[in-house]
């Protein structure tokens, strides 16, 4: 057996492996975020080592120590790279090699690699002995958490992980007393009995521990993305898993890959805890806090959380006893027939108006989530019925949540099935009214994201004979998109990465076609031309419906 947590953590005491480094870029210590409620500190953090400003990278981590696909995801990404071959379309993804394939392991008939190099890479870190103990199980389907836990012990069994890993590992919380109260832990050392037998690591590991260690990766698991930020899996790494949330981040994670890099969002004082987002910060105060106290365990008190819901995200466009009578009515009868109303998360006040505007705004988180299940033609008449209740009751201003989601699967949908002007329209309205809200942050990877796919939609739809609308030209605004992209990519993904790469050759192919047409003014040109695009660009966001 494997020594139990009390000698790890004495371990753990006397490697002091929090100690930092002189000029390292980033040190652990001791987390005020991570308090009791008597306010001990008990959780670690990663503090900065030095000044940063906004757009730089901290630190890249290579691959995380663990990486679990998606169920869903297993037939279409590399479990090594973690390339997906398929996704949005339009040509957003062009730092994916045309052709891109995966194809299946032929011992656990589980992973699919994109490559030769990619598989043996994969084998040698230690596939070769998590490949047989998948083999006589490759017809169950096994949640991702478990497949994490069952690579992290069979690696560490055959020593295929690192003291130092494994030691910071083993600080990172299970959360067992709070799985407990909760009534889930039942349900924890199920799993890992599960954990055990398939990973064929009784001997090794003791049942607690084992559990344990399930629990940290629930509770410590960030998500594996594309560059454009496509969920692909769950991730566990001893140093990436030490990042604290703040619902006002200063950093964030970017993938390139394998390879997370820690990027700041906004200026890092040395000795400043780098903090992130665990959740989408987006939505409204109590949502926020009630997702984080159900996953995560714990009250968020960061900067923003401290003004409670004063904030943009609990802003309504209408006072709530301003809402018309019709909508009163509504809201009376949902308040009677739908239990989702009197959840906390859906908490706006105490006044009979206010618990009226939590039944609204419970209802379209319904839809929103409902619509997430369903096909796209079924997803879109779904994201519409949402979308109607949030503009024809008056409360929600654009921005707010859930109105800005169901916009946002709306145009994903809408690219689905080829709808590309309907998207066209509500793209127009998220670039201008959505993100900049949202988004403050000009190098917040998401808002460049949004205005990457903006700019490949105006580009498709530059080469359609019939224009979107009069004097319209959508190859210069896809112009003008792409080269703000080109700037911002450099510090939101960095300028080496492949998502910056792929904008940089964009922007050089329309440049040179540019050129080629207009001639040597062609800078001149452009620069008057695009200014008389942008405004009409401005326009087309108050032609959507709602």
């Amino acid at each position: 057996m494997f020594p139990s947590e009390d000698i790890l953590v004495s371990t753990i005491t006397s490697q002091n492996p929090t100690a930092p480094t002189i000029g390292a870029p980033f040190h652990l210590a001791r987390s005020p975020i991570c308090v009791t409620a008597t306010g001990e500190c008990i959780g670690d953090g990663l503090f900065a080592g030095q000044d940063y400003s906004a757009g730089e990278q901290i630190t890249s981590i290579e691959r995380p120590l663990i990486g679990s696909i998606d169920t869903q995801r297993l037939k279409d990404t590399c479990a090594n790279c973690y390339v997906w071959t398929e996704g949005s379309s339009l040509g957003s993804r062009l730092y994916v090699k045309d052709g891109t394939k995966v194809q299946t392991c032929a011992g656990c008939k589980r992973f699919r690699y994109c490559s030769k190099p990619c598989q043996k890479e994969a084998w040698n870190r230690g596939h070769k002995h998590e490949c047989k103990a998948l083999k006589p199980i490759s017809d169950k389907e096994i949640p991702k958490a478990v497949l994490a836990a069952m690579e992290l012990l069979i690696r560490r069994k055959h020593g295929l992980i690192a003291d130092s890993d494994w030691v910071l590992l083993c600080r990172l919380d299970t959360h067992i007393d709070d799985f407990k109260r909760n009534g889930k832990y039942g349900g924890i050392e199920l799993m890992a009995m599960g954990t055990s037998q398939f990973s064929w690591t009784q001997d090794t590991f003791s049942k607690d521990f084992v559990a344990g260690m399930y629990a940290r990766i629930l509770t410590n698991s960030l998500t594996i993305v594309t560059p454009t930020f496509d969920p692909l899996g769950i991730m566990v790494d001893p140093v990436l898993s030490h990042l604290n949330h703040s619902c006002d981040p200063n950093a964030f994670i970017v993938m390139d890959g394998s390879e997370a890099v820690i990027r700041t969002l906004k200026p890092i004082e040395k000795d400043e805890e780098i903090l992130i987002s665990y959740i989408d910060t987006t939505n409204p105060y109590a949502r926020r806090q009630s997702e984080l106290q159900a996953r995560w365990f714990f009250t968020c008190r960061c900067k923003k959380c401290q003004k409670g819901a004063t904030c943009s995200e609990d802003k309504w466009a209408i006072s709530p006893q301003n809402l018309a009578s019709e909508w009163k009515a509504i809201a009376d009868d949902l308040i009677k027939s739908e239990a989702e109303t009197q959840s906390p998360a859906n908490h706006v006040g105490d006044s009979r108006d206010e618990k009226r505007v939590a039944a609204l705004q419970a209802k379209a988180f319904v839809l929103y989530e409902e619509q997430q299940t369903a096909n796209p033609l079924e997803a879109i008449e779904k994201i519409r019925v949402g979308m109607r209740l949030c503009h024809q009751s008056g409360l929600w201003p654009p921005h707010r949540q859930p109105y800005a989601a169901l916009r946002e699967d709306l145009i994903l949908n809408l690219l689905s099935v080829g709808k590309y002007r309907d998207a066209w329209t509500h793209s127009a309205k998220r670039y201008w009214n959505i993100l900049p809200a949202l988004y403050q942050e000009k190098v917040h990877p998401l808002r460049v994201v949004h205005m990457w796919q903006t700019a490949m939609l105006a580009l498709y739809l530059a080469n359609e004979s019939e224009p979107v609308a009069p004097g319209v030209e959508l190859g210069l605004i896809a112009y003008a998109l792409i080269s703000e992209v080109k700037d911002i990519s450099q510090l939101s993904h960095g300028e080496n990465s492949a998502f910056a790469r792929s904008v940089q050759r964009k922007y050089g192919e329309i440049a040179t076609e540019m050129q080629s047409e207009l001639g040597a003014n062609a800078g001149d040109i452009m620069s008057s031309a695009i200014k008389q695009q942008i405004a009409l660009f401005r326009e087309m966001s108050d032609r959507v419906e709602y």
